[in-house]
């Protein structure tokens, strides 16, 4: 429950930032969903990093046990780079919980607001009847 607040929290914040920039942002609708997009693919990348940088120990051993209170079990010492993760045991990640799910929503919304830009960028080229127009100057 609190990793579904927590990441709740991290895309409200993305998505404020990132209409505030947009709102200053001179240009159409077509500028303005490229922008939100590229603000959410900023976001999805600063959250990444940070998950990332909490998998990052020199002595994972050390780390797991004196800081977590974790014990190590070899069998779950590997790591993973998509999805973030480096397990000191079966229950216990380094990387917080609220990560991955929250660089997948940015992903997401990035991927729509790319749609939308689009679809804002072609939707004046669409002529009264519903069909595209023709470029009949090459014929």
């Amino acid at each position: 429950m609190l990793t579904f607040f927590v990441v709740c929290l991290w895309l409200a914040l993305g998505a404020l930032l990132t209409g505030a920039v947009v709102r200053l942002l001179p240009g159409g609708p077509t500028v303005r969903w490229a922008a939100a997009a590229a603000g959410f693919l900023l976001c999805a990348l600063a959250l990444y990093l940070w998950g990332a940088s909490h998998m990052f120990a020199t002595d994972i051993e050390e780390t797991c046990t004196l800081q977590h209170h974790q014990p190590l079990d070899p069998a779950y010492g590997h790591t993973s780079l998509v999805p973030l993760h480096r397990e000191c045991n079966a229950h216990f990640d380094l990387v917080p919980p609220y990560v991955n799910p929250g660089v997948l929503a940015y992903l997401v919304a990035c991927v729509c607001c790319l749609g939308a830009a689009v679809r804002a960028r072609f939707a004046g080229h669409r002529n009264p009847a519903g069909g595209r127009e023709r470029n009949t100057e090459a014929q």
